[in-house]
């Protein structure tokens, strides 16, 4: 039997098994190398009428960033470090009570950071509650690697079987 014969078969069943591969891939989705700014306070639990201090970092070197609450409260704006950080401290007003969220904006790359604060009433004094959080998604999707996997066993027992050789009867 000629070579391109016995060459036929193993190819073309190679060429189904990348063409089953590239329809069941998926696109991939990363997460782009920006860094996100994130903010901090140094009492998440502030009694009202007093200071706190509210740092934030990952914003533009030199950037203008300006600091809001939710209330529609606006506090003096900063500049931000060679590193793109800030602190400043941040007066409560006397009569804020209840859960509030302080937010950082920078003014050139419009990039946004908040942190929840619970501010107590004036007389009292409770302990600060850790914060919540849950553990990040790091699984795959079991259902798609494990079919190419099936495939790619299918389509290698295929070239087994092709590529045989076969006794010839002459």
């Amino acid at each position: 039997m000629p070579a391109s014969k016995r060459l036929r078969a193993p190819l073309i069943v190679m060429f189904g098994v990348i063409m089953a591969m590239v329809t069941f891939a998926t696109p991939a989705n990363a997460a782009p190398y920006a860094t996100q700014p994130t903010t901090t306070v140094s009492n998440q639990s502030p009694t009202a009428g007093s200071s706190i201090t509210f740092c934030g970092q990952g914003f533009l070197s030199g950037e203008t960033v300006a600091i809001t609450l939710d209330n529609s409260t606006k506090y003096p704006s900063v500049v931000a470090d060679t590193s793109g950080g800030f602190c400043t401290i941040v007066v409560l007003g006397a009569s804020l009570t209840g859960t509030h969220t302080l937010t950082a904006t920078g003014l050139t790359s419009g990039r946004t950071s908040s942190t929840t604060i619970k501010v107590l009433g004036a007389s009292t004094t409770a302990a600060p509650t850790p914060p919540k959080g849950g553990l990040a998604f790091t699984g795959a999707n079991a259902i798609g690697i494990g079919g190419l996997g099936g495939l790619l066993l299918l389509g290698g027992g295929a070239m087994v079987l092709v590529a045989r050789r076969r006794k010839v009867n002459a």
